[in-house]
């Protein structure tokens, strides 16, 4: 099993649980039809630079740091409306982001990845009827994957792909523009932290470690969310 499916089946596992966990929380849920809801979102991400803790044992210059180009998001959940205004869900998704640079070195080719499963409380102005603003936060953990086909740096050079699990954190708002009854379009602000991660290599040449480490990481993305409300 390659590494991409070793953390999507971690998350296929354990959001049917935290949905059941979420079932079981809502009151009345099985007796109130129509208060559940599906979430869908897509849109671009930016990250900011963090720093690199540790490579292999390389000595490191002072204030060492790993910088993003924009990437990618891609959302997932479901939650239950427990009031008009509130709700509560359950979050995954998918943060992308090719390396730009690391601090002295000579060469980088890698992606950072981020798979987030958050638990949050929604809260949702109820005043209009077609245009509802809305905002909300959560925490949970997520799985810091370092994808790289060779960094290089001193004499210590590295490829391979592996995953770390950390404690994470979001805040999110936006406007939602009513479609139907069922079904609704937003848009969507999102800040997302995950915790420093650490990470081993498949093949490593020159090293006095096993593990290279970043900083804790934050991003903001921008996205177009639709909602399926049941």
């Amino acid at each position: 099993m390659n590494l991409e499916e070793r953390y999507f089946m971690r998350i296929f596992v354990q959001l049917p649980i935290a949905l059941t966990i979420l079932m079981f929380l809502s009151p009345a849920a099985h007796a109130q039809m129509g208060r559940w809801y599906f979430t869908a979102d897509a849109g671009g991400n930016l990250t900011s630079d963090t720093d690199l803790k540790n490579f292999f044992g390389e000595p490191l210059a002072a204030n060492s740091k790993v910088k993003f180009d924009p990437g990618v998001r891609f959302g997932v959940g479901a939650g239950y409306k427990v009031t008009d205004w509130l709700g509560t869900e359950i979050q995954s998704g998918f943060y992308a982001n090719e390396i730009k640079s690391i601090t002295d070195a000579s060469r980088v080719d890698a992606v950072f990845s981020n798979v987030p499963l958050i638990a949050n409380v929604r809260l949702e102005c109820p005043c209009w009827s077609f245009v509802r603003p809305y905002c909300g936060g959560g925490a949970g953990v997520a799985f810091p994957v370092l994808d790289a086909d060779h960094i290089e740096i001193g004499g210590t050079s590295m490829h391979g792909s592996e995953v770390d699990e950390v404690f994470a954190y979001q805040a999110f708002a936006g406007i939602r523009f009513k479609i139907n009854d069922q079904m609704g379009l937003s848009l969507e602000y999102r800040y997302f932290h995950s915790d420093s991660a650490e990470w081993k290599a498949e093949f490593s040449e020159g090293t006095g470690s096993d593990k290279m480490r970043f900083g804790g990481t934050e991003t903001h993305s921008l996205s177009i969310a639709f909602d399926f409300r049941f």
